[in-house]
């Protein structure tokens, strides 16, 4: 189907003139069965089941700016903060000059969230818990979207994400907006569909052939994914009972001959040690422009790392690299510079990269928080068709791509090939259903969407556990029971009210807990601080360990090893730095203070954050912050995002009690530091400059007294560059 065929769907010419520059002169095919025999334009729920590389994005894409041209909202849901960015700077550059409003809201992109309450936009991108928040301040939002693009719908069987996103969905599939959810290949898709009143549309073909297998011996067994054909080819032979040096030879050989190869491996630091090795024993040109490029970055240890790697054209991807340096990654392996990158799964999700050959670890870590520890456990078989699928992508110009599976013996062998290549996708498992149901009850209610008991057993019997789950382990009566008790427990904790007929209402403590997005022992637990702290004087070192002291305030993104916990002193560390503060109030610092026993190891990587933040937030260079705490400046961010929000509903939180508006302001002052890594004075250029001043820039203007738009103005040209100056 021609591209320019899609004016009889009422699509405007220069549209349509920009998608054919930008995407191609015909749809793909899985584009023209949706657009003709699905109604794509026509309305109606749609489920896209197909392999990656095969054109969904566009199918969402499509969709939601004829939407827009109606005048009518869409919201495009992403998994990632990443990828949610990039979509929303591809969406601004193509279509804000047409006149569409193009926003987006994560916890890193909040300076659109009054745009997104108040509807002032014709398509936003955002984070499935931000939509999931929003629909708590301002529920009736929900009726205004006409389009709901749900990207990446695998997130439904995410253990920590997914029972948010089933509640989230539930909600959507009762009014009158359309769903359009894509998803890669998934067990009992039908079952899926029929829980989302969706068409299934389900597509086995790629683009680019891609041959998926096990090389063992020095021969790739694979099968073809669209035929289904099963082959042999040679590689390089290598007798060695390492996996990982039988990938590197081969690595070296397939880059040799100009195949890009990207690597799949379980850990940060394997990620970062594989580019190393693999540095060493290739042998590419330097990718310069992206050298140059990281060069004008602020110093980090992952920057330096990459300087060294990229002069071979190797580099790593990891949640350790800084937002910056992640980006400037994904950009030079696009443009062929980088020919060799090894990644975790942050590269996973919906990233378009141009890998001819990509290789997987059969094993991956998983974090478990009854444990309070990880262990490893083997990928499924739908994560190493979405990671082995980012292989012979569209557009890239390779004949077909490889995803390879390494196997040491000839047992590995069997088992990797019956268990990746023979067997079928897994069913999602919802996650609800292992979740504390006093959680969703604050939120419904909240919301207004559920005001009695009767109207959450509803609910949540339409919800995915309710359907797949509870009518198979559960009578009517057993789900009243437990619907019962998490509306006691939340009438109990002082979120919920319930009237002499039954009737439930959320208190403003409620409230606060559903639109900040907390659970009820986090809010019972900041409560506490709160009615402790009030009245006395505590530093801001207080707040933020007590945050990190938190059950949502649990990072185990933040490296501590063992050594750490027995040597670092850490709490040591944090005893001398609040010597002079009162003893008294009964929080976290106080109680880690008159602790006379070794504190346990979650406790010690609390205390970490903690100091972490605090040396964020004076200004701290990030190089030296990684020295000083065996840490990486991604870790560091990512506590920044993660404490910033909890401090942010802690001021909520005080709000709803009725606390003083000054104690108030100083913990919302906290949490944009915190967020930002400022001094207090330094806020004003973080919300002034436009576009943002990195944290560097602004910790440099202030260490020159530059604190304000007037001050920089008038200050020596020596001390300020042009384009800081032409920013005010």
């Amino acid at each position: 189907m021609k591209m320019d065929a899609l004016v009889r769907y009422d699509i405007p010419a220069e549209i349509i003139a920009l998608w054919r520059e930008r995407e191609s002169d015909n749809l793909l095919p899985l584009q023209e069965l949706v657009v003709k025999r699905h109604g794509l334009f026509d309305g109606g729920n749609l489920l896209v089941q197909a392999p990656t590389s095969s054109g969904k994005t566009f199918i969402g894409e499509m969709a939601a700016v004829q939407t827009a041209l109606r005048r009518k909202k869409a919201v495009y849901l992403a998994p990632l903060k990443a990828l949610a960015e990039e979509k929303y700077l591809d969406f601004k550059e193509k279509y804000e000059p047409y006149g569409l409003r193009v926003i987006v809201s994560t916890r890193d992109h909040r300076e659109f969230d009054r745009d997104l309450e108040d509807g002032a936009f014709s398509l936003a991108v955002v984070v499935y818990e931000k939509l999931s928040q929003l629909l708590v301040r301002r529920p009736e939002r929900l009726e205004e979207i006409d389009l709901l693009v749900a990207d990446e719908l695998e997130l439904l069987a995410d253990p920590d994400r997914g029972a948010m996103v089933e509640l989230l969905l539930t909600r959507v599939l009762q009014t009158r907006c359309r769903v359009l959810g894509f998803s890669a290949v998934l067990g009992q898709a039908d079952k899926l569909a029929e829980w989302l009143q969706a068409n299934l549309v389900f597509y086995e073909r790629r683009p680019v052939e891609l041959r998926y297998g096990v090389l063992y011996d020095g021969v790739f067994r694979f099968r073809t994914y669209n035929d289904f054909g099963e082959g042999e080819e040679p590689l390089v032979p290598l007798e060695s009972e390492s996996p990982w040096e039988i990938l590197s030879e081969n690595v070296c050989a397939l880059s040799d001959r100009g195949e890009p190869c990207l690597i799949f491996v379980k850990a940060k630091h394997e990620s970062r040690q594989g580019a190393e090795r693999l540095a060493a024993r290739v042998n590419l040109p330097p990718a310069d422009d992206a050298i140059v490029a990281l060069q004008k970055l602020e110093p980090t240890r992952s920057r330096d790392a990459l300087l060294k790697t990229l002069r071979n054209a190797v580099a790593f991807h990891n949640a350790d690299l800084s937002p910056e340096e992640r980006r400037l990654v994904e950009k030079a392996f696009r443009a062929g510079a980088v020919k060799v990158l090894v990644s975790t799964s942050t590269l996973a999700q919906g990233m378009n990269l141009p890998a001819q050959n990509v290789f997987v670890s059969a094993d991956k870590w998983r974090y478990d928080r009854r444990f309070g520890m990880p262990w490893k456990t083997p990928i499924l078989r739908a994560e190493f068709e979405n990671m082995g699928g980012r292989a012979g992508r569209y557009g890239a110009g390779q004949p077909f791509g490889r995803a390879i599976l390494v196997a040491a013996t000839r047992f590995d062998q069997e088992t990797l090939w019956r268990r990746y290549v023979e067997s079928p996708p897994e069913q999602i498992a919802p996650r609800l259903a292992d979740t504390p149901l006093e959680n969703p009850a604050v939120h419904l209610t909240a919301a207004r969407f559920c005001r009695t008991e009767q109207e959450l057993q509803d609910f949540l019997e339409n919800t995915l556990t309710g359907q797949w789950v509870w009518r198979e382990r559960y009578t009517l009566d057993e789900v009243a029971f437990r619907v019962r008790a998490a509306v006691n427990q939340a009438v109990d904790a002082g979120a919920l009210v319930k009237d002499a007929d039954g009737r439930l209402e959320a208190t403003p403590f409620g409230q606060a807990v559903a639109a900040k997005g907390i659970t009820l022992d986090t809010a019972r637990e900041l409560a506490h601080w709160i009615s402790e702290s009030e009245t006395r004087l505590w530093n801001d070192l207080d707040l933020i360990f007590a945050a990190a002291m938190m059950p949502d305030g649990r990072m185990p993104c933040v490296s501590l090893t063992a050594q750490e916990y027995e040597r670092a002193d850490y709490v040591g560390i944090l005893k001398q730095l609040t010597q002079e503060e009162a003893l008294a109030a009964d929080v976290p610092l106080n109680q880690m203070r008159n602790c006379p026993q070794m504190p346990f190891f979650e406790e010690v990587r609390a205390v970490k954050v903690a100091l972490i933040l605090r040396q964020w937030i004076d200004h701290a260079p990030l190089r030296d912050i990684e020295e000083q705490f065996h840490t990486m400046t991604g870790q560091v961010i990512a506590a920044a995002d993660q404490i910033s929000w909890l401090i942010d509903a802690t001021a909520a939180l005080a709000v709803a009690v009725g606390a003083q508006a000054a104690f108030i302001e100083r913990m919302r002052t906290l949490a944009e530091r915190v967020q930002h890594g400022l001094h207090e004075r330094a806020l004003p250029l973080a919300r002034l400059s436009k576009p943002r001043l990195t944290r560097n820039e602004i910790a440099a203007l202030i260490a020159h007294n530059l604190h304000t738009p007037d001050a920089i103005a008038a200050a020596p040209i020596m001390l300020i560059s042009g384009d800081l100056r032409a920013v005010w």
